[in-house]
C-alpha cells in the first residue's frame, strides 16, 4: 500500500506538472502551481519510488539525510500549493512572504542535526528512531509546518464556489489529519509506549490520506486548469464571433493587445448591444449575445447590461 499510494501520488504530480507547463511558460501567476508541483515531485522522488532509496541515500551519506531533503522539498511544495490555490481566483502573490520557507525549514533542520544517532539510510528511519527526543522535535516540527500551511490553505479557499475546490479542501483536510495523526504517534513513542500493536496501528494511519490528500489537491488544481483552459477556449469562439457580428453591422473595432479573452468577449457583447439599442438584431446575433450573457454571467459579477439585451422578448 505504501509504495502504491505514492506512486499515484507521483503520477498525480507528474501530470499536473505536464499540464501546467504551457501556463507557467505563458503566464507570471501559472508559475506558483508549476514550482510546487516540481518541488512535489523531487520529494517523493525522495522517497525512493523511482530510484531506489538506499542509492539516493547514498548520494548523500548514507545517514538518512534523504529524508531531510525530502521534509523540506514537501514544505516548499505544500507552501507554493497553498499559494497557488489561494490565488487561482486571480489574487496576486506576494512574493515578500517567502522568507517563511527558510524559516520552517530551519525549525526542523536543527533537530534533525541533533539526532543522536541517525543510524544507516532506511525506508522505516521515522519508525526506527521515533524514541529519540531529536527525532520527534524534528518530525512533530515538520509535521506542525505541514499543518500550519494546510489551515492557512483551506482559510485561503473558504467560500469560494467552484467545484475544483471541493477537491482541493478535502485534500487539504486529509493531509492535516493526516500530520496531525503523525504528531500523536510521534508523541506516543517518545513517551517509551514503544512499538505496540496500537501504537503501530496509529502510525499507520498516516500514509494513506498524507499521500491521498495530495492527490486529490492535485486533482482539483487539474480541474481548475482544464475548467480554464476550457473557459479560455471558449470565449476566444465567442469573440470571434462577436467581432465578426459587429464588423458586418459596420463597427471599428481596434483590438487591446494582452486582453483578457473574458474582458474581450465583455468588450464586443457590449458594443453589439449597443448596435441593438437603435436597430433590431437578427435571429443569429441574439442568440450569440444569449450565449456571451450565459457564459460571462459565470465568469463575471454583473454583466448586467448585456444580459438584459440578450432576451429574445427584449431584442427583436
Amino acid at each position: 500500500m505504501l509504495v502504491r499510494i505514492e506512486s499515484v501520488a507521483f503520477l498525480a504530480l507528474l501530470l499536473l506538472t505536464l499540464i501546467r507547463l504551457p501556463s507557467a511558460v505563458r503566464r507570471p501567476s501559472g508559475r506558483l502551481t508549476w514550482f510546487a508541483t516540481i518541488t512535489g515531485l523531487a520529494a517523493i522522488f525522495m522517497v525512493g519510488v523511482v530510484v531506489p532509496l538506499p542509492i539516493i541515500d547514498g548520494w548523500l551519506g548514507g545517514s538518512n539525510v534523504a529524508n531531510l531533503v525530502q521534509n523540506a522539498l514537501a514544505i516548499v511544495a505544500f507552501w507554493f500549493v497553498m499559494e497557488a490555490a489561494r490565488t487561482l481566483d486571480g489574487s496576486s502573490f506576494n512574493a515578500r512572504t517567502l522568507w517563511e520557507l527558510p524559516t520552517m525549514i530551519a525549525a526542523f533542520a536543527v533537530p534533525f542535526i541533533l539526532i543522536a544517532d541517525r543510524r544507516p539510510t532506511s525506508t522505516d528511519f521515522i519508525k526506527e528512531t521515533a524514541d529519540q527526543p531529536g527525532l520527534w522535535a524534528y518530525a512533530s516540527i515538520y509535521m506542525g509546518c505541514v499543518v500550519l500551511i494546510m489551515t492557512r490553505m483551506l482559510i485561503g479557499v473558504s467560500g469560494r464556489q467552484p467545484r475544483p475546490y471541493i477537491l482541493i479542501r478535502v485534500g487539504a483536510w486529509a493531509i492535516l489529519v493526516a500530520s496531525l495523526i503523525e504528531i500523536v504517534y510521534l508523541t506516543l513513542r517518545v513517551l517509551r509506549h514503544g512499538r505496540t500493536p496500537a501504537v503501530e496501528f496509529v502510525g499507520g494511519l498516516f500514509t494513506v490520506p498524507f499521500y491521498g490528500g495530495v492527490v486529490l489537491v492535485c486533482a482539483g488544481i487539474t480541474v481548475f486548469s482544464l475548467a480554464r483552459a476550457g473557459r479560455r477556449s471558449m470565449n476566444t469562439v465567442l469573440s470571434n464571433l462577436l467581432t465578426r457580428a459587429n464588423v458586418s453591422r459596420g463597427m471599428v473595432l481596434m483590438p487591446i493587445p494582452g486582453e483578457d479573452p473574458v474582458h474581450e468577449t465583455y468588450r464586443l457583447a457590449v458594443r453589439l448591444t449597443d448596435i441593438a439599442n437603435s436597430e433590431p438584431l437578427t435571429r443569429r446575433e441574439r442568440m450569440l449575445l444569449r450565449a456571451a450573457a450565459q457564459v460571462l454571467d459565470r465568469q463575471m459579477k454583473a454583466p448586467a447590461v448585456v444580459r438584459m439585451c440578450s432576451g429574445a422578448g427584449v431584442v427583436t
